[in-house]
Parts: C-alpha cells; sequence; structure tokens
C-alpha cells in the first residue's frame, strides 16, 4: 500500500518555527537552572572553604588569649623610681583613706598587674601598626597611684614599667626585615596591614605542641600587594582580617550559665555576661564604686577575637581601626596621632587632674558609645557577604 501524499508532505516538513522556538525556550530554562544551581554550589564551596580557614585561625587567636590568663608579668623600675625594688614595700596609697574616691592598696597592685598584662596582648597580638612601639618606651611607665618615701621621709611616687616581651620583639624584627629588603627600603609602618598582622601573630603562635601555621595550606596564604608580608586569604582571594578585641561587634556578648553565680553580676554586670578574665578581681578604673570628681567609665563584656572575611567586595563592613587622636568626655582619650587601644588617657583620682595621666590598655574605647568602638558595624550593606567566625557554629567557643 504506498502513503499517502499528505503523510509524505508533512515528514518532509520537519518541525515548524513554533516547534522550535519552544525547544530552545525550553533548552534555556533548563540550562539557567543548572547554572543558577552551579552557581549556588560554588558559592558553598567557596564559602565552606573560607569558614575552615577562619575556623582554624580561631581556635589559635583563642588559645593565644588563654595564655594571659595565668601569665606572670615581671615588674620593673621605671625610669622615674628612685626606689631599690619597682615597689617598695612600705608604699601606701597616694590619697587618704577620708578621701572620697580613695582606693586601697591591693586594687592599685591588682590594676597595675591588668594594666601591663593587656599592654603585653596588645604589643604580642597587634591588629594595627600604632599597638606595635619602636621608640622608648616599649612598654609604658604607669603611675600606679601608690608613693613610697624617700630618704628625707617626704614620699615619691611609685611608677612602674615591665621588659619588651621576646615575642614583641620577634614581631617588630620581622617588620623592619620586610621592609629593608624592598626598593628604597620604606619605614616598616607605611607597608604593614591589619591582614599581615594576623598572619604575624599565627605564623609565632603554638597549638597544641606544633606551629600553628602548619595548619594552613598553600592555597589560604598569599601576598595580594607584593611587599613580602603574607596574608591569610579566602576563597576568593582577598585578605581576611581580625580584631582583637571587638568590642563593638554585636554577638560578642557571652552569657554565664550559672545565673546564680554573683561574681558575674556584680553591680548589675552586662547582665550575667561573662567579663574579663584577666581581671577577675575588677580593679579596671571602671569598676570604682566611689565617683565625685572623677568620672567613671564602665567596662562591658569582654571579646574574643574577630576574625573576617569580606567577601566579593573585598572591603569590610565593621570598624577595624579607631579614629586617630579620638576625644571623648573631659580628659578621656586616645593619645595625639594613635589609633591603638593602648594609648588611651584614662580619668583616675590619683593623675591630679591630668597632670598625671594614666595612659592604659583600653580593650572598650570608647566605653561611652559602642558605635565607635572596634568590631561595631560601620557599613550594613558591605556586611552582608562578610563571613566571621562569630557566625560559624563552634568557631570562638
Amino acid at each position: 500500500m504506498k502513503p499517502s501524499k499528505q503523510k509524505n508532505r508533512n515528514m518532509s516538513q520537519g518541525l515548524t518555527l513554533v516547534e522550535l522556538l519552544v525547544s530552545i525556550s525550553l533548552i534555556t530554562v533548563v540550562s539557567g537552572m543548572f547554572l543558577v544551581a552551579y552557581r549556588q554550589a560554588s558559592a558553598e564551596a567557596s564559602n565552606i572553604r573560607t569558614q575552615s580557614t577562619i575556623r582554624k585561625i580561631s581556635e589559635v587567636l583563642v588559645s593565644r588569649m588563654q595564655e594571659y590568663e595565668n601569665y606572670p608579668i615581671n615588674y620593673a623600675r621605671a625610669p622615674g623610681n628612685i626606689f631599690a625594688v619597682p615597689i617598695p614595700g612600705n608604699a601606701k596609697e597616694a590619697l587618704l583613706a577620708n578621701n572620697d574616691e580613695f582606693e586601697p592598696k591591693g586594687i592599685l597592685l591588682e590594676r597595675l598587674r591588668v594594666m601591663l598584662l593587656r599592654e603585653m596582648i596588645v604589643q604580642e597580638m597587634p591588629d594595627h601598626q600604632t599597638d606595635i612601639k619602636d621608640t622608648a618606651p616599649i612598654v609604658k611607665n604607669y603611675w600606679t597611684g601608690l608613693v613610697a618615701p624617700r630618704p628625707n621621709g617626704t614620699p615619691w611616687p611609685v611608677e612602674v614599667t615591665a621588659s619588651e616581651s621576646p615575642r614583641a620583639a620577634r614581631l617588630r624584627a620581622r617588620l623592619i626585615q620586610a621592609a629593608s629588603v624592598l626598593p628604597n627600603q620604606p619605614a616598616w609602618r607605611t607597608i604593614v596591614n591589619n591582614p599581615e598582622l594576623l598572619y604575624l601573630v599565627v605564623e609565632d603562635s603554638i597549638l597544641n605542641g606544633s606551629p600553628a601555621i602548619e595548619l594552613f595550606g598553600k592555597t589560604e596564604i598569599g601576598d595580594t600587594d607584593g611587599d613580602g608580608l603574607l596574608e591569610f586569604l579566602d576563597s576568593y582571594r582577598k585578605p581576611i582580617y581580625w580584631v582583637r578585641w571587638p568590642t563593638g561587634f554585636p554577638d560578642t556578648i557571652r552569657f554565664h550559665p550559672d545565673l546564680l553565680d554573683p561574681s558575674f553580676n556584680r553591680d548589675g554586670f552586662s547582665n550575667y555576661a561573662f567579663s574579663d578574665p584577666l581581671d577577675p578581681r575588677k580593679a579596671d578604673p571602671g569598676y570604682r564604686i566611689k565617683q565625685n570628681g572623677t568620672p567613671v567609665f564602665k567596662p562591658s563584656a569582654i571579646a574574643f577575637p574577630l576574625v573576617i572575611s569580606t567577601g566579593l567586595d573585598g572591603t569590610p563592613g565593621v570598624r577595624i581601626e579607631l579614629e586617630a587622636g579620638l576625644q571623648r568626655q573631659g580628659r578621656y582619650r586616645l593619645r595625639a596621632g594613635s589609633s591603638s587601644t593602648s594609648d588611651v588617657v584614662m580619668p583616675v583620682p590619683y593623675d591630679q587632674g591630668g597632670q598625671a595621666p594614666l595612659v592604659m590598655c583600653d580593650p572598650w574605647f570608647p566605653r561611652d558609645d559602642s558605635s565607635l568602638r572596634l568590631g561595631a558595624i560601620t557599613n550594613a550593606k558591605l556586611f552582608e557577604d562578610d563571613i566571621t567566625n562569630y557566625s560559624i557554629n563552634g568557631a570562638y567557643q
């Protein structure tokens, strides 16, 4: 039986234009779905790689910070200290006991220990180039609020300092060496940045008995600006930033599991939030109970280091640098030209109205405005794609 002429004509025509367009549309839609799924999977894989790097960095930094909780301080005589030992046994409070702002000798000595310990942390774990001191005194001379009698019986202020730590000296030497091999030998302060300081801190750390840097592979390390100083890189090959004490970051408050433990809620302290483990006796000037002529700036919760991947935009959405020389209320301010939390002028009752200022390390500067502190979110839009150790489960526990 012969096929009909109509059937032969239909077979010779093939696909119609409408059928072809429909087929192309279907292929385009399916391809688009696969492309979206691929991009999502690729982004997820990139995030996982970045999170892995951040988690390892965070583990090293937290371990370093915990080392300081029982760290010994070797006191030394400051240049103006005329006594045979840094703190004479007969030293007593400069303020009389009937003064409304009197503080006992024990608290003043504990405050000295805390201030020197915080300064040591800043110099060994700098997150800003002004944290590193290269002119005398490397460690500040601290006016203790104590006086001791001179041979003629008149009181003389007791000033104390400490020796520079080997870790801080090694870090500064590494920066000087890096700058010396560059063309024109620029000053090291002009080349170092926050991500490079993070790498140097981790490089000089030990974790579980081994060099911490061994945790990281070649793809996690690079030199994006070509100055010879390395950085940790995220999956987008962008440098990873950090903040040592991110007290302005919104997620830093950690709560004590035992709400009946009064030691974590003295004076209504941050609703049972963890205080500074370096200062269990609450010797910080902000814990002074009596306030007369000298204002009290209370601290808030202490924070673990913040590690930040900036995402594709390459710009962190949080504050990683204080405004240089920031002035606050009265005598409470940063030293001129400094952006370091170790250069804060803190009002205390024994500073003689600012004539003998106490310059100390203040993790919460400025205590009267958390939006100006390190770690505070400065641009919510830029922060949207940032990845931090605070957002990774278990990275800062």
